[in-house]
């Protein structure tokens, strides 16, 4: 397959994650079929992981979130951009509803999540994630609570966990999706049908590395090459577009 040059959406290099950080910030430096990566905050800790590689890695850029497994006040991420007030950071998140957790607890600090996004002029990477005999669908709580507090900047669902049904209310809260190694898996139909269901100018690509892979570039050339086979686009007009489509909803990352 012939070089490609992509955004990463979404990933997570940071201290509690890697122990050879440094090394694989390396190879993320070198690797040339990824021209940016948005790392991607799960708490204060590692959203300052993010930000302080975003200033030392031209190709990296940050998100300031408390993901909703994870313990943290969104409060502090306020004091951490007020602190950098950097342009280098491009969202709020990642921020949402998994039906691991406490649901109550999640809701109020997606709903700070938002309102931080909103005051900062950002927008908002979402975590849905439902677990197997969950009572509730945690996209479309996540949906429920942007009805009534709305992204002003926008949002995505990140590494989309397939919901045929709440596509047309993404679409009217224009909204984005993004994917990755879900849509390679030979289960995938659901995945796939959201590929060609959603516009793809709302389409976003994502490696979630290391908890979603532990080959990026490689993965990342094969849900690249997936998108390609359902869209039948060429991959340069493609690649174009996805990427386009990254910069319009992170407006920062036109930023050095």
């Amino acid at each position: 397959m012939p070089k490609i040059n992509l955004i990463d959406t979404h990933a997570h290099f940071n201290t509690l994650l890697m122990p050879n950080l440094e090394e694989q910030l390396q190879l993320a430096k070198k690797n040339e079929d990824v021209s940016k990566i948005i790392n991607v905050g799960l708490n204060p800790k590692t959203s300052q992981d993010a930000l302080n590689i975003s200033l030392k890695y031209s190709n990296f850029y940050a998100t300031l979130g408390v993901h909703p497994l994870y313990d943290g006040q969104i409060e502090t991420l306020e004091k951490i951009y007020t602190t950098y007030n950097h342009k280098k950071i491009v969202a709020i998140g990642e921020t949402g509803i998994d039906t691991q957790g406490d649901i109550k607890v999640q809701i109020k600090n997606f709903i700070k999540s938002i309102e931080l996004a909103n005051q900062l002029k950002l927008p908002v990477i979402i975590h849905a994630h439902t677990t197997k005999n969950a009572s509730i669908y945690a996209s479309r709580l996540c949906l429920e609570i942007m009805k009534k507090h709305k992204p002003h900047y926008g949002f995505v669902f990140h590494y989309f966990q397939p919901d045929l049904e709440i596509l047309p209310e993404i679409n009217n809260l224009e909204g984005y999706i993004s994917v990755g190694a879900n849509i390679t898996k030979p289960n995938a139909k659901k995945s796939l049908e959201v590929v060609k269901t959603m516009p793809l100018e709302k389409l976003l690509i994502e490696t979630d590395y290391p908890f979603l892979t532990k080959e990026p570039n490689n993965t990342g050339k094969e849900t690249f090459q997936k998108i390609c086979e359902l869209t039948n686009m060429p991959k340069k007009v493609l690649m174009k577009t996805l990427n386009q489509n990254a910069t319009t909803l992170f407006q920062n990352l036109k930023n050095k």
